[in-house]
């Protein structure tokens, strides 16, 4: 079997791990494809420059993976293709070197980048980050879930990169320009949201009636000065507690659906405290949120015992009765 012959990669001789994070996935595949610029011979080839000019170049490597690790750099084109120049150049140097190989013309094409596969993918970052690179990018993992986060990721988005989105515009927004750039997968994005904004829509349509708006009122505004400005106003709710209900164990209540919460407390946080109040009113009850700091019942909620749901619906009714 012929020996191919191939440089030392940047990763395997030095690396400026002072300036690699967590954030890295990107950094180490260019320092993988990358060749080392250090003189080396051996194998039946020679390649690189003298120790002084490879120290300049290596820096210079190292200046555009302190600036993959950049998060504000994601999607930075200008950083990516200094990366993918450096990259196509370390490949078309290993493609001269196999020029006389046997299987030169299928395996170095110097048009041609080598594939990236990650065989044990997971949430597919560094498949993801491969193609950002430029290389075309093949992840598979045992997990299911992780399969189809890759396959959104890294096999959809690419078959309509640079495409402009079809969606209908929604409502009131401007019709964008036919000469409007959509690079990458902003065309895929942009659909999504669309598709998204309809979605909205329709559930509004169809089940809006059950989730009405709530007007703050004066009274609200006198325990919660914070809702002020907004006196008056109809405010949609952003969050809604779910809950799953059973009858009351409590025989003279038994037609009453009782919630069973955890916990009445929505935020323990040191100066956001808040809470739900139930309030009984008959045989019915209604809750109201409090902000500040719940009592110590509210932490118990009514997801107890079957005994402690007894006791608690007996007082309850102790409760209504005296009313």
């Amino acid at each position: 079997m012929t020996e191919v012959k191939s440089p030392k990669k940047l990763i395997e001789v030095a690396l400026p791990l002072d300036d690699i994070n967590r954030e890295a996935a990107r950094a180490v595949i260019f320092a993988q494809m990358v060749n080392d610029p250090g003189y080396q011979q051996g194998g039946g080839f020679k390649y690189g420059v003298n120790k002084e000019e490879a120290a300049k170049r290596r820096e210079a490597l190292f200046d555009i993976i302190r600036e993959l690790v950049k998060w504000e750099n994601t999607n930075n084109e200008e950083v990516l293709e200094r990366a993918r120049k450096e990259i196509r150049k370390s490949w078309r140097e290993i493609c001269a070197l196999n020029q006389d190989h046997p299987q030169a013309a299928e395996l170095f094409n110097p048009d041609e980048l080598p594939a990236f596969h990650d065989p044990f993918a997971g949430g597919g970052a560094l498949p993801l980050e491969a193609q950002r690179l430029g290389l075309e990018s093949y992840a598979s993992d045992l997990n299911p879930v992780a399969v189809m986060i890759n396959k959104a990721m890294i096999e959809i988005p690419p078959q309509f990169a640079g495409r402009a989105p079809v969606g209908p515009i929604p409502e009131g927004e401007k019709q964008p320009k036919l000469s409007d750039d959509w690079p990458g997968a902003t065309r895929l994005a942009e659909d999504v949201r669309r598709y998204g904004h309809w979605m909205r829509e329709q559930a509004e349509k169809r089940i809006g009636h059950l989730y009405p708006k709530v007007k703050i009122t004066p009274e609200m505004v006198a325990e919660r000065p914070d809702l002020k400005q907004y006196e008056g106003q109809e405010l949609t709710v952003i969050a809604w507690l779910w809950a799953r209900t059973v009858k009351s164990p409590n025989p003279a209540f038994s037609h009453v659906d009782v919630p069973l919460a955890s916990s009445f407390v929505l935020s323990s946080k040191k100066g956001k405290e808040a809470g739900v109040e139930p309030i009984i009113e008959g045989d019915r009850y209604r809750f109201k949120v409090r902000v500040g700091k719940p009592p110590a019942e509210a932490k118990n909620g009514t997801k107890l015992g079957v005994a402690q749901i007894s006791a608690a619906c007996f007082r309850e009714a102790r409760l209504i009765r005296s009313m």
